[in-house]
């Protein structure tokens, strides 16, 4: 891992320390998923996944919310790596780089909407209603995120396209 990757990891840490709004059963609304995204179009989806796994390992330091370890499983390690995905396209237009954004924040609310099928399963409740409920739940927080984020990329692809391209040969973070 590169410096690049560890100030990421970092920043995204402390980002998601700052919350516009926070569920009751876990999930906000912040700009923690940014700079995992970011290294993802910088560095590419491999390195975007090692740096969102570790990032969700890292965040299950703080108070986290697990009720079996499918769901810690889904909601953390994968729902954060799944963000390195952004890696697949080069973010070199606002349109590749917010298709990125919501491809990669898609997976991650499957990881959540999964998660959270566990989460909500009880006995008497219905595998659909444990889905729908979750469904229903994880947009909440990861509509609004993943719109944010989204709107972000694609400005920074457009207006800075130096902040989102691989660093040239030779040079590293």
């Amino acid at each position: 891992m590169t410096a690049e990757t560890g100030i990421l990891v970092a920043l995204s840490l402390a980002l998601g320390q700052f919350k516009l709004f926070e569920l009751p059963a876990g999930g906000s609304l912040s700009l923690g998923s940014l700079p995992l995204l970011l290294l993802a179009a910088r560095q590419g989806w491999r390195r975007g996944v090692t740096a969102g796994l570790l990032a969700g390992l890292l965040i299950t330091l703080r108070r986290p919310t697990i009720v079996h370890p499918v769901q810690y499983l889904l909601d953390y390690p994968l729902a954060h790596a799944a963000l390195g995905m952004a890696g697949l396209w080069r973010w070199q237009h606002a349109g590749k780089a917010a298709t990125a954004v919501t491809f990669a924040s898609s997976l991650r609310l499957l990881c959540h909407v999964t998660a959270g099928a566990v989460f909500f399963a009880a006995p008497g409740v219905s595998t659909g209603s444990a889905i729908a409920t979750s469904v229903v739940y994880n947009l909440g927080h990861m509509l609004p995120e993943t719109v944010v984020n989204a709107a972000i990329a694609a400005w920074l692809a457009s207006r800075h396209p130096r902040l989102v391209e691989n660093p040239p040969a030779g040079v590293s973070g």
